[in-house]
């Protein structure tokens, strides 16, 4: 009986022992931490990869654009009859785009305003960004000196679903916060949304 009692009272005294030798140990600490914060440490950087990958889409998209204005600017499609809307975009926007963009999904409107009945405040004044739900199927370069403004739409894919977050808020949707988002769209191609990349360029036509 006696042996039992100190084996149990040794048994009592080494339970603090196991539980300071737990609480200190440091064994395995980092990989605990390391799980605890890896989703959001990856998911913040998967948001800024996207982040920048919508920059970079936007920068080229109006590279593109600027180009083809450049040509109409200058009258390259004077000597030729005015092409069609669809064989403009075919034709002409199309190839100067980057092979990553699906060029089936952009949405293009190019028109053209004779300077004697407007003016650049005009019809700066009348562009929106409504436009690409029902854009217009015929296509106006314009006369030498006129007033043409480009406008061209591409929805790009949203990859990261976090950065829609919920329900429709104005033009796009509420984001992460639930603030108006001004970039992210109901796909007007099918369902779910995307990332709108608009640029407009508004110049006037060499004499």
């Amino acid at each position: 009986m006696e042996r039992r009692g100190l084996q149990a009272q040794a048994e009592r005294s080494r339970r603090p022992a196991l539980v300071t030798r737990f609480l200190r140990g440091r064994s395995g600490v980092a990989a605990i931490e390391f799980a605890l914060i890896a989703v959001p440490f990856i998911g913040l950087l998967a948001a800024i990869f996207e982040t920048a990958l919508v920059f970079f889409v936007q920068e080229s998209f109006e590279n593109s654009v600027n180009n083809v204005a450049r040509q109409v600017l200058v009258n390259d499609f004077e000597s030729n009859s005015t092409p069609t809307a669809a064989s403009f975009k075919s034709s002409t926007f199309c190839p100067s785009l980057p092979s990553y963009f699906d060029c089936g999904k952009v949405v293009l409107n190019v028109q053209a305003v004779n300077p004697a009945t407007s003016n650049f405040a005009g019809v700066a004044a009348g562009l929106t960004t409504n436009w690409y739900k029902n854009p217009t199927t015929n296509l106006n370069l314009g006369q030498p000196g006129w007033i043409v403004y480009f406008q061209a739409f591409y929805p790009m894919p949203v990859y990261l679903s976090v950065l829609i977050a919920t329900g429709v808020n104005g033009q796009g949707i509420g984001n992460f916060y639930d603030h108006a988002s001004g970039s992210i769209y109901a796909n007007p191609n099918g369902s779910g949304f995307v990332h709108a990349i608009f640029t407009t360029v508004v110049f006037r036509n060499e004499p």
